[in-house]
């Protein structure tokens, strides 16, 4: 933990890493694994998050009536949406991106081939990234069969869906660069995966919070990533909406750099 310091964080952050093809090598490789059970992973994904559709939205629905003029489904809809997002992408780069830099050593083997230590973690970002993006996918499709999408800027949500994954990814891989054990998982999800899904808007309105909540919930991905996907997804588009695009944008490009810098001390020094 000598590198853990609030100097070497900054320049862990600034520092561009290198990229090249063997990003995308690194990405078809644990596409081209994983094709294998797309179908059966994907059916684990969507599967709670139609749960929680059902059970809050039908179920809790009901007497709740509507939140801030809306269906109170509609409202929940969007935020499913995100925090499958937000799940997919931490749960691939954590446990899955461990095993494969400390138990199966797949990152030292792909070290022997012309692709930096740099290529393989923005490849298994970005593949964390899509993982994830593919069950938010799923349970999107499910809305539009259910009649839930009213609205032409709700597909918008997809490529929302795209950077908050992208921005979780980034944030598990940093997590897995530190990590001894998968033990170590258990805090990272029981301490910030488990809360933010709670506390960032998605299964009642921000407004309900303290202030100091409310501007503690601004510092945490997913409250943006809520935001906007529920903005699209109720057809209320506005340019305000960029600043929280912007921050998902700066959230994943910071914990990219840091994840590399981190993960090459893991396999370098």
């Amino acid at each position: 933990m000598k590198n853990f310091s609030i100097k070497n964080i900054f320049k862990d952050m600034v520092t561009i890493p290198k990229i090249g093809i063997g990003i995308y090598r690194v990405w078809f490789r644990d596409f081209f694994y994983f094709k294998k059970y797309l179908l059966a992973s994907i059916f684990w994904n969507f599967t709670e998050p139609l749960l929680y559709v059902v059970a809050f939205g039908y179920g809790l629905g009901f007497f709740v009536g509507q939140i801030e003029g809306v269906p109170y489904i509609m409202f929940l809809a969007p935020a499913i949406l995100a925090t499958t997002a937000m799940q997919g992408a931490a749960f691939e780069s954590t446990y899955s991106s461990f095993t494969k830099l400390r138990v199966q050593k797949t990152y030292e083997t792909i070290m022997m081939t012309p692709i930096s230590i740099d290529e393989i973690v923005i490849g298994e970002i970005l593949w964390g990234a899509t993982k994830a993006v593919f069950s938010s996918l799923a349970v999107f499709l499910v809305f539009v069969v259910l009649g839930m999408v009213k609205h032409p800027t709700a597909w918008l949500t997809l490529p929302v869906a795209i950077m908050l994954s992208l921005c979780m990814s980034a944030i598990s891989m940093v997590v897995t660069g530190f990590a001894r054990d998968y033990d170590s998982f258990t805090y990272f999800f029981a301490v910030f995966i488990t809360p933010m899904s709670l506390l960032a808007g998605t299964f009642f309105p921000l407004s309900q919070f303290p202030s100091w909540a409310q501007w503690a919930a601004q510092a945490l991905p997913l409250t943006h990533g809520v935001h906007v996907m529920r903005e699209l997804y109720l057809g209320r588009w506005s340019a305000a909406l960029l600043g929280n695009l912007f921050f998902m944008g700066l959230i994943f490009v910071l914990f990219t750099n840091w994840a590399v810098a981190q993960i090459r001390r893991q396999l370098v020094y």
